[in-house]
C-alpha cells in the first residue's frame, strides 16, 4: 500500500547572497544558527549551510551581487519559535527593526524581522501569551 502523500515542515530554503558575512552573521547571533562548515558538501561554489535544531535549515550560496535575482512572488519565511521578550531583546541589541502581532484569541505571537538580504522573516511563538502580559503588567 502506498504512503499517503503529506507535506509536513519547512525542510530548507536557499538563498543567493552577496553578503555573506553579514548573512551568516543574522542567522548565528540573532537568530542562533550554528554555522558548521564541516558537515556541507562540496558542491564547487562557497556558501553556508546553518543549522537549527542539528538540521539544515538555511542553505546560503555565496555570490557577486551582479549574479543576484529576482525571487517572483516570493513573500516571507516562516519559523516556529519561543521566547518572544527575549527575542525581542535580541533584535534590539542588534539595532533591528521589526514589528509584532500579538493574537491572543489563537495564543499566538508574531515577530517580523528581515535579513540583511530584504528577505522578510516571520517568527510565530505559540502559548506564550498570557505569560507575556503578565510580564508587562508586572513590569508597569
Amino acid at each position: 500500500m502506498a504512503a499517503k502523500m503529506q507535506v509536513r515542515r519547512l525542510d530548507h530554503y536557499n538563498l543567493d547572497t552577496a553578503l555573506p558575512d553579514e548573512t551568516v552573521a543574522f542567522y548565528c547571533n540573532v537568530l542562533g544558527a550554528v554555522n558548521d562548515p564541516s558537515r556541507r558538501p562540496d558542491f564547487g561554489f562557497p556558501g553556508a549551510w546553518l543549522f537549527l535544531d542539528d538540521h539544515p535549515v538555511i542553505h546560503l550560496n555565496f555570490v557577486d551581487e551582479d549574479k543576484t535575482g529576482s525571487t517572483g512572488a516570493f513573500n516571507h519565511i516562516a519559523f516556529e519559535a519561543e521566547g518572544f521578550l527575549e527575542l525581542c531583546d535580541r533584535l534590539d541589541e542588534h539595532g533591528l527593526r521589526y514589528r509584532t502581532s500579538e493574537l491572543p484569541e489563537i495564543d499566538l505571537l508574531q515577530i517580523f524581522v528581515k535579513d540583511p538580504n530584504n528577505v522578510r522573516l516571520e517568527l510565530n511563538i505559540r502559548g506564550e501569551c498570557q505569560a507575556v502580559a503578565a510580564a508587562r503588567a508586572e513590569a508597569g
